[in-house]
């Protein structure tokens, strides 16, 4: 009966093992598990012992799937069935029609029956929302306290974005008050060509510190993509605006025509971090001594398995060349506990 029992369990090790999809690196490793994607010179192989491996296909020396793929070729036909590849960077698929040999460079995309196309994926808006609080105090030889809260929506596409955003600051040191601080607006940028777009945005702000009743900032012009990658993008965007400001005080309230001109850089250092660099440059036409620069960098590290928590930490200058508050520069740094869903 033992013996019975052992040949069973062998037999059904063997039997899972011989199922199993399989992926040999140049190295000479042989990994087992579950091919769900080939997209972007990568190979997604899902196992039970490490989840989800991503393995360059640069990196491979052959694999095998006995069960069914789409697969996508650089011409555009679509294929399904078994797939295999050998060390001569050759492909096979097993069709209904035959057997396909091809070369494996040809291979732009291959993913399960059962899958969504990656592509369809890509290509598709989707809204993403992020909900972000810091909360910093201080006390002993002074007290200080700080809340500030944010809250972003964006339909994002492979060539546009609409974007929404409110952003709240308050702080206090010794009783008093040095940030008081409400802004919300929103932005669309629309790219019809691999490098150029263009782009309209609206800001609404209050700032009690500084003394602004209102300000509000209206501008649109074009767009150049300068990089365009997975790991990193920047954008340089440059058009025609107006600005008005309306102050508490006795200062008189300013309106003008504007210049404006903004960087947005990001870069994405595997799944450890994420950087977002963001710069805008708006002075007055009539007057170039007239002018506001805001910069906004920060660092955000993922907290947890998951990709919803993350920890940002940043830094935040807005210049002012001709203000009526105390002072013409406003730096604050902060550490921003962000959540995100869709």
């Amino acid at each position: 009966m033992k013996k019975l029992f052992s040949s069973l369990l062998a037999a059904l090790f063997i039997g899972s093992v011989a199922m199993a999809d399989r992926v040999r690196t140049i190295d000479g490793a042989e990994l087992t598990g579950t091919i769900t994607l080939i997209d972007k010179g990568v190979i997604h192989l899902e196992t039970s012992y490490a989840g989800t491996l991503k393995i360059k296909q640069d990196q491979v020396a052959s694999f095998e799937s006995d069960e069914p793929r789409v697969v996508r070729l650089a011409s555009g036909s679509v294929m399904a069935g078994p797939i295999s590849s050998d060390a001569k960077g050759t492909i096979r698929i097993k069709s209904e029609d035959g057997v396909l040999e091809t070369s494996t460079a040809k291979v732009t995309t291959a993913w399960s029956p059962d899958a969504e196309d990656p592509e369809v994926v890509r290509n598709r808006r989707e809204w993403r929302y992020q909900a972000s609080v810091d909360l910093t105090g201080r006390s002993g030889n002074s007290e200080r306290f700080a809340l500030g809260s944010n809250l972003r929506a964006e339909l994002k596409g492979p060539n546009d974005t609409l974007a929404f955003f409110f952003a709240y600051e308050q702080a206090e040191e010794n009783g008093n008050k040095t940030e008081d601080r409400t802004a919300g607006g929103g932005s669309y940028e629309s790219f019809f060509s691999p490098i150029f777009g263009w782009y309209v945005r609206t800001e609404l702000e209050a700032d009690r510190i500084d003394r602004i009743g209102l300000r509000s900032t209206n501008a649109g012009g074009l767009s150049y993509r300068l990089i365009n990658k997975d790991h990193q993008s920047l954008i340089a965007r440059s058009g025609l605006g107006y600005r008005y400001t309306s102050f508490t005080d006795t200062t008189d309230d300013e309106s003008s025509a504007t210049l404006d001109f903004g960087l947005a850089h990001t870069f994405r250092y595997n799944d450890l971090f994420r950087m977002q660099n963001e710069l805008t440059y708006v002075p007055a036409i009539d007057d170039f001594g007239n002018y506001r620069v805001v910069h906004d960098s920060g660092i955000e590290v993922p907290v947890g398995s998951g990709e919803s928590w993350k920890l940002r930490f940043g830094i935040r200058n807005e210049y002012l060349s001709e203000t009526s508050a105390d002072e013409k520069l406003d730096t604050s740094y902060y550490t921003r506990m962000i959540y995100s869903w869709d």
